[in-house]
Parts: structure tokens; C-alpha cells; sequence
């Protein structure tokens, strides 16, 4: 039976990043354990991806208003993870007012939509590279644009794993690279773009394809221990009872240049 190639995505690649033992658990071994403290999180993100994939993909101009835009919302909206009716609508009050701040001063509009919230895929030979594109466009100004929704409180700057991921996504797609690349910080209504140079097409596939030929290279997954275990992590008790000693840290800044 001809072996099949490993996946690898940007949660995956964090993951590895984060403790090597983790990822087997997760990846390689398909252990799922939940980690329910954090449910609630991603049923709030994925109920706010979907409706602006939706309502992106109105054409009508006049069903392209506030109301339209919350009753998406309602219809497409994840009750998992909540711990209680009031959690649940502290929860959606707060989706309701981000996408009103975002109807009414959007940072994500141009002359031409070409993508929406597609999963991609792209084989290069050794793996396969798997991602979403919330949204790619073309701008006023002609760039072209691909959109990363972001919903949760804390922003911060496009980081050297994410980018090439999109880079490669976009150019399997399209055909082309994109000029601009953004997080878009719902909470906030604000936008942080990197511009994407060839240089820095070039130094980041390298680091890319480094990186993830050593994940799917590694054979010995060593456990990274910190005081963070117990709290974050749901492989805790199983790591707890093999007893793992080993503390090896890896993070996304000694794989990937800044």
C-alpha cells in the first residue's frame, strides 16, 4: 500500500512548535481530547467566520444591510462550549456589536471578491500544505489582498509561519502572489497589513519547507514541559501518567527568521 502524505497546516506546525508531544498525540496518533475551556472560543470564531463568508457572498446590494448581516448570525451561530445561557449571550451580543462595527467602516472592500473561506490545498512532493483563506480580493488600487478574520480581543502583527502559508496557498489557487496580506481584528475594526515583497517570498519558503521537512523527519517527539501544562494543555494527565521528564522548547523564533 502506496504511504500517504503527511498534512500539515499553521495549527499543526504551532502545535510541533509548541511541544513535540503534543503534536503526535494530536496529529499522528489522532488522540482527540477536547479542551474544553476553550469551546467556547472556537465556536464563537467559526459562528462569526461564517457569517461573513455569507453575507461576502450577497450580491444584491440591497440585502447588504445590518439586519441581514445580525440574522446571519443568528441563523449560523454555534451553541457549543458555553457553560451557561448568560455566557452564551454575553457572547452574542459581543458578535452582534463586532460585525455592526464592521458594517459600518469595513477594511475589506475593493473592486473584486475572488475568494471566500476556501480550504486549500497545495503538494509539494514530501507533504501536503493545507490552509483557509478567509478572503482574497482586489483592492481599489489594484493589490491583490488576502484577509485573515481574526476574533479574538488581542492583536498583533502578521508573524513568518502564517505569511508563507498564505503565500503558497494563493499562488496554487490563482497563480499569482498576493501584494498584501492582512489580519483583520474584528473586535477592534482594525487591520494589519504586510506588504509582500519577492525577497520576502524567497527567505520565507525557504524557512517553510526547512521547518516542515523536520517535522515530518522527526522521529523522537520529545515532551516540553511548563508551568502552563496542567492549565492549557488537555494531553496533560496522559503525559502525567507515561511520566515524561524531557523539557526540549521549540518556538516559531529560532525556526523562522524574524
Amino acid at each position: 500500500m502506496k504511504k500517504q502524505k503527511p498534512h500539515l497546516s499553521c495549527s499543526g506546525i504551532r502545535t510541533f512548535l509548541d511541544c513535540n508531544k503534543k503534536y503526535q498525540y494530536q496529529y499522528l496518533d489522532k488522540i482527540n481530547i477536547p479542551k474544553d475551556h476553550s469551546m467556547k472560543y472556537l465556536s464563537f470564531g467559526k459562528s462569526i467566520h461564517k457569517t461573513l463568508a455569507k453575507f461576502n457572498k450577497i450580491r444584491d446590494q440591497s440585502q447588504r444591510n445590518i439586519d441581514t448581516l445580525h440574522d446571519l448570525l443568528r441563523k449560523n451561530w454555534i451553541r457549543e462550549g458555553y457553560t451557561s445561557i448568560e455566557e452564551e449571550r454575553s457572547f452574542g451580543l459581543k458578535g452582534l456589536d463586532m460585525l455592526t462595527k464592521y458594517y459600518e467602516n469595513p477594511k475589506d472592500q475593493g473592486k473584486k471578491i475572488l475568494l471566500i473561506e476556501e480550504m486549500l490545498s497545495i503538494d509539494l512532493k514530501e507533504y501536503i500544505l493545507d490552509g483557509v483563506l478567509d478572503k482574497v480580493y482586489i483592492t481599489h488600487d489594484n493589490n491583490l489582498e488576502i484577509i485573515d478574520y481574526k476574533t479574538g480581543n488581542n492583536m498583533y502583527p502578521l508573524d513568518n509561519l502564517q505569511l508563507p502559508i498564505y503565500l503558497f496557498l494563493s499562488k496554487e489557487k490563482l497563480g499569482v502572489y498576493p501584494n498584501l496580506v492582512s489580519y483583520y481584528f474584528l473586535s477592534h475594526n482594525k487591520k494589519y497589513t504586510r506588504e509582500v515583497t519577492k525577497e520576502l517570498i524567497n527567505n520565507l519558503s525557504m524557512d517553510i519547507h526547512n521547518l516542515c521537512t523536520s517535522i515530518i523527519k522527526t522521529k523522537d517527539f520529545h515532551h516540553n514541559s511548563t508551568p502552563y501544562c496542567k492549565s492549557n494543555c488537555q494531553y496533560y494527565q496522559l503525559c502525567s501518567i507515561l511520566n515524561f521528564k524531557c523539557n526540549h522548547s521549540f518556538n516559531i523564533n529560532t525556526k523562522l527568521k524574524n
